[in-house]
């Protein structure tokens, strides 16, 4: 039985919005996100005090919407430890942008935000495609007036495949899904390994909060996707493995992520079938006591013969 449990509308492969998938990452991880990147700033932060995520139709007139680009932004407003208020803008490039305008953009950012808002901004600029020549500095020098602004940047590709791997750090498992993305882009059979892998690991994490590991396995479920048919042997691959950690399934179904969604449909059709083959079971041993053969129990019933004589045996 093939069986693969798919939204047509979002889980196809030609469908990755991974501006979406990263913003609601960052979103989800935060404090994750943060100590991963910024542990300096990480220390500061005083997390028992929520962290607000700033709508960004606040920020119109300063982040202007670009049309057709993979841009994620998010503007999170956090309190330190001290009792000041902090600003911190995410900046996330989906595609590689070697673009001279870059630099000078996150400029803008800052400063518009700044002039308006009165708020000190700390930037973090995070390419996920294989390359890029963007600079993290911006320079203007005009007959003897002169400023540089210098904003964070970080390139998944540049992280050490191995050091992520050995990292006890959450976020270094969606470093590692956005690195597998990228080597994979013409290796399916690949892809689905690595999948397969890192899936596993994420779930069996301990002493890591069941909501911060759904929003994990939700970002690479969807960021590594795979062709139909792989999919559908993913599920049988997972289902195995699984078994005897169900709790990571049953914890709250709603919402799981597809592959993990799918292998609990998978178990809920295998357990219709067999009680259909269980009460078949029942009618043909019933027949049997009666005396009938197994030609005409075989005729009636449209089964072969020869399973009439493995139930008969059974009853022996």
């Amino acid at each position: 039985m093939q069986l693969v449990w798919e939204k047509p509308d979002v889980y196809k492969l030609s469908q990755v919005n991974q501006d979406n998938l990263w913003k609601k990452l960052i979103a989800d991880l935060f404090e994750d996100f943060l100590l991963f990147f910024l542990p300096d700033l990480h220390a500061e932060v005083d997390f028992s005090k929520q962290v607000e995520f700033l709508q960004q139709e606040l920020f119109k007139e300063i982040i202007e919407h670009r049309q057709g680009r993979k841009v994620a932004d998010q503007i999170a407003k956090v309190h330190l430890k001290s009792g000041a208020e902090q600003w911190i803008l995410v900046h996330t490039e989906i595609q590689a942008v070697d673009e001279v305008h870059f630099a000078k953009r996150m400029f803008e950012y800052f400063y518009r935000i700044s002039d308006r808002y009165g708020k000190k901004i700390v930037a973090i600029a995070i390419f996920t495609d294989t390359s890029t020549k963007s600079t993290n500095q911006y320079h203007e020098r005009y007959y003897g007036t002169e400023i540089t602004y210098t904003f964070n940047k970080f390139v998944v590709s540049d992280f050490d495949e191995e050091e992520l791997k050995k990292s006890p750090k959450l976020f270094s498992k969606a470093l590692l899904a956005s690195i597998y993305l990228n080597q994979t882009k013409n290796e399916m059979s690949h892809r689905s390994a690595y999948k397969r892998a890192l899936l596993r690991e994420v779930w069996l994490l301990s002493n890591v909060e069941r909501t911060e590991i759904r929003a994990l396995l939700y970002f690479i479920d969807y960021l590594l996707k795979l062709p139909k048919s792989m999919s559908e042997q993913l599920l049988r691959d997972v289902k195995d493995e699984i078994k005897g950690e169900e709790e990571i399934l049953h914890l709250n179904k709603e919402g799981l992520p597809p592959t993990l969604a799918g292998v609990l449909e998978l178990e809920r059709q295998e357990g219709i079938e067999q009680g259909i083959e269980q009460a078949i079971k029942q009618i043909i041993s019933g027949l049997i006591e009666t005396g009938a053969d197994d030609e005409w129990i075989a005729e009636v019933s449209k089964l072969p013969v020869t399973k009439i004589k493995e139930i008969r045996k059974e009853l022996k």
